[in-house]
């Protein structure tokens, strides 16, 4: 084989090689997600409404200080408990 030859089946081979470390990338990230998606719907399948309201809560505000966050959680779903509550009693 000449180096012309030689340089275009290297090219391709280069070429296969990053598009499979791509695809492998995209795919191993996207089962990652749905593992992750199905975990938190394991975990919040057996809570009760006032836990599943902590635990949510917990992932949609993050903050620097958890204890900030969890205080925060804890006035915001009572809010919401005490709302039910209400609205059930009418």
């Amino acid at each position: 084989m000449d180096d012309n030859t030689t340089n275009v089946l290297a090219g391709i081979l280069l070429i296969f090689f990053i598009l499979s470390v791509i695809t492998a990338s995209v795919l191993g990230a996207r089962e990652l997600r749905q593992i992750k998606y199905d975990n938190f719907q394991a975990t919040i399948d057996s809570l009760s409404d006032e836990q599943k309201c902590l635990h949510i809560c917990g992932f949609q505000w993050p903050s620097v200080s958890y204890l900030d966050n969890y205080k925060f959680c804890v006035e915001k779903c009572d809010r919401i408990s005490e709302r039910h509550m209400v609205i059930n009693h009418d």
